[in-house]
């Protein structure tokens, strides 16, 4: 029978609370899932939680709430429904997140109810887990996705030079998933911390960009300029320095999410013949059980990224952190471990 479940929502602007919800028994098809942790996008859902993400209702603001935030989440198989056979009971999972009981209950934006306390997806469309994966890190999975897809649509190969912008989570994901195809990584970012982190587990040489000119920092490496450019920081502005940094018929993916449209100079993008790729969301079943195999051999760092683990009944403190100092941590999850769902 349909069980009741925290929920994180957006109520209006800036506001977010824990609700009860319905979820209802899997149906054919579908596993319930007791959410372990859930992984938090803070770019993705500080511009949701806004109102700023541009596939909201901007002449109608309040049909944007409430809404539930989230994409990626991990936990233990509840119960399974008929015709399920690859997962059983007690299996570890990954997934995106939930339906909910009423069919009435909208979920506008870009949220995908990935926190919550149970969920409810289609079994093909969940990802089993190697029991040695950590489920908090496995909750980040989809940040690690996005960067994976935005490394394959750019082209990024083995011995090439990546210059990623930014370090946050999609940052140090992009940096590792360029380093994985083989290239040379080099990043900046402003916050120590994130330069720090980079350095350990991400790029091969890490900057802090403050007072620095960082085309001579990159011509150090690369004279003409880096093959490739990754911008993550989801600043409209610096598109005029990504085509500094790129040299002649390099490549440039704006990996970031832009709320504020990209103005981009012809003449000079066209002087250096570069490509530009707009890469969004992430790859498929195949590219996912890759994720799950790397982090299981360690091959994806995930856990010491990690710098909060927020209780899932305090939103407002970490939303708090996503909107007003986003600068103190790196990566975010919720903790659902007392959720009393047991």
């Amino acid at each position: 029978m349909p069980r009741t479940a925290p929920a994180i929502a957006f109520t209006s602007p800036g506001e977010a609370r824990l609700i009860d919800v319905q979820i209802p028994d899997p149906g054919p098809g579908e596993v319930r899932v007791r959410t372990a942790y859930s992984g938090v996008s803070q770019g993705t859902e500080r511009w949701h939680l806004t109102g700023r993400y541009l596939g909201l209702d901007q002449d109608h603001p309040e049909r944007n709430y409430p809404s539930f935030p989230g994409y990626q989440a991990a936990g233990i198989v509840e119960s399974v429904g008929e015709g399920v056979s690859d997962l059983a009971v007690g299996d570890p999972v990954a997934l995106e997140g939930t339906r909910f009981q009423d069919p009435g209950l909208t979920n506008p934006g870009p949220g995908l109810a990935s926190h919550v306390g149970l969920l409810v997806a289609r079994a093909d469309a969940v990802l089993p887990l190697p029991p040695a994966v950590d489920l908090a890190e496995a909750s980040l999975y989809r940040m690690a996705g996005v960067a994976r897809h935005g490394a394959r649509l750019t082209g990024i190969a083995a011995g090439e030079t990546v210059l990623v912008l930014g370090l946050g989570m999609i940052g140090q994901m992009a940096a590792q998933a360029a380093r994985r195809r083989g290239a040379r990584v080099l990043a900046a970012d402003l916050i120590d911390s994130r330069v720090e982190a980079a350095g350990k587990y991400s790029a091969d040489v890490a900057v802090n960009s403050s007072g620095r000119d960082l085309a001579d920092f990159i011509r150090t490496e690369a004279p003409q300029g880096a093959d490739v450019v990754v911008d993550t920081t989801g600043n409209s502005g610096l598109f005029g320095l990504c085509v500094d940094l790129v040299r002649p018929e390099g490549r440039i993916c704006l990996q970031g999410y832009y709320p504020d449209p990209i103005r981009i100079d012809f003449h000079a993008t066209h002087l250096k013949r570069a490509t530009v790729v707009f890469p969004c969301a992430w790859d498929g079943k195949d590219a996912d059980r890759g994720i799950a195999e790397d982090l299981a051999a360690e091959r994806l760092v995930i856990d010491p990224l990690i710098t909060h683990r927020m209780p899932f009944d305090d939103p407002a403190s970490a939303y708090d952190i996503v909107l007003n100092d986003p600068q103190q941590g790196l990566g975010m999850v919720f903790d659902w471990s007392r959720a009393g769902l047991e």
